[in-house]
């Protein structure tokens, strides 16, 4: 679930955050994205907060990723081979999204 969605910052909180492995693997595949500058997790918590730079990646641009986050929800109920592939899928769209997007969103200003 998105907890928070602010310029700079996200945070999602997800019983998934607990699963060590899974938490590294999302952690390190938000970290390939351009304009990623951190990512926490916490496990006790269940909650992610991602950090980004809000230059390059602007605040109406992630907000159109909005609906990619909300889909971790649905993974709970996932064996972990197929919440594997939800997640390699997840990072295809949101790649997807934000290198197809960025030149759009650029063209406007």
């Amino acid at each position: 679930m998105i907890e928070s969605f602010v310029e700079g910052r996200v945070r999602l909180r997800s019983s998934l955050l607990a699963d060590p492995a899974f938490a590294e693997r999302l952690k390190e595949e938000l970290l390939k994205i351009s304009g990623v500058c951190k990512v926490e997790i916490n496990p006790r918590t269940r909650g992610l907060l991602l950090e980004y730079d809000k230059k390059r990646l602007p605040l109406p641009l992630l907000m159109c990723a909005a609906p990619l986050f909300s889909r971790i929800d649905e993974w709970e109920t996932l064996a972990p081979d197929q919440r594997q592939s939800a997640l390699e899928k997840f990072m295809e769209d949101l790649r997807h999204l934000v290198f197809s997007n960025i030149a759009e969103y650029l063209l406007l200003l």
